[in-house]
C-alpha cells in the first residue's frame, strides 16, 4: 500500500515536472518571456566559472533584485491584456506577492540592509531567476498549486542547479594572459 502511494507520487511528480517543461514551448509569447532570463543565468555561470575569485557585489545583488520588479511588470501588462488581474484571485496573489518581494529584496540591496552574505545568496541569479520563471509559469499557463507541483518544482530547482554547477566546472579558470599578472588587489595587504 505505502509503496503503491509512493510509487503514484513520484510517477506523478514526474510527469508535472515534465508538464511544467513542456507547456511554455507551446506559448510563443511566454519562451520569448523566459528565453532572456534563462540566457542570461547561464552566461552568468558561464561568466563566474571562468573567473571564479569574483564574487557577487552589492551592484549585481541590487541588478538581480530588479528583474523581480521587471518580471512583475510583464505579468501585470499580461493578466490586464488576458483579463486575469483581479478576476484571478491566485494569479493576482502571485503578481502581488512577486512584485512585493521584488521591491522588498531591491530596497534591502540598496541600503545594505542585510548581511553581506545572506543577501548575496537571496539576490544571486539561481534564487531570482528560479523565482521569476516559477512566477511567469503559473501567470502564463495553467498549473495546479499542490504538493505535486511544489515537489515537480524543487526537483526541477535541483536539477538546474547541479546543470549550472557543471557549466561552472566545465569552463575553464581565468589563470591570466601573462605570468606576472596584475595582482588582485582584494588580495593585497596594505
Amino acid at each position: 500500500m505505502i509503496s503503491s502511494t509512493i510509487d503514484k507520487f513520484i510517477a506523478e511528480s514526474f510527469d508535472r515536472a515534465l508538464f511544467v517543461v513542456q507547456e511554455p514551448l507551446k506559448n510563443e509569447e511566454l519562451i520569448w518571456a523566459l528565453i532572456p532570463i534563462i540566457v542570461t543565468l547561464i552566461l552568468i555561470e558561464i561568466y563566474f566559472g571562468r573567473y571564479r575569485r569574483e564574487e557577487l557585489g552589492w551592484n549585481t545583488a541590487f541588478g538581480n533584485s530588479l528583474i523581480l520588479i521587471f518580471v512583475s511588470a510583464d505579468l501585470i501588462k499580461y493578466s490586464i491584456r488576458t483579463n486575469i488581474l483581479g478576476t484571478d484571485p491566485i494569479k493576482t496573489g502571485i503578481i502581488v506577492g512577486l512584485i512585493t518581494v521584488g521591491f522588498i529584496i531591491t530596497f534591502v540591496d540598496f541600503f545594505h540592509m542585510m548581511p553581506r552574505e545572506w543577501a548575496f545568496a537571496i539576490s544571486s541569479k539561481l534564487p531570482t531567476s528560479f523565482l521569476a520563471i516559477i512566477s511567469m509559469l503559473f501567470i502564463y499557463i495553467d498549473i495546479p498549486i499542490d504538493y505535486i507541483t511544489a515537489t515537480a518544482l524543487f526537483l526541477l530547482l535541483l536539477n538546474m542547479y547541479i546543470v549550472l554547477i557543471i557549466i561552472h566546472h566545465l569552463i575553464p579558470a581565468f589563470r591570466g594572459l601573462f605570468p606576472e599578472e596584475v595582482p588582485d588587489p582584494i588580495l593585497e595587504e596594505d
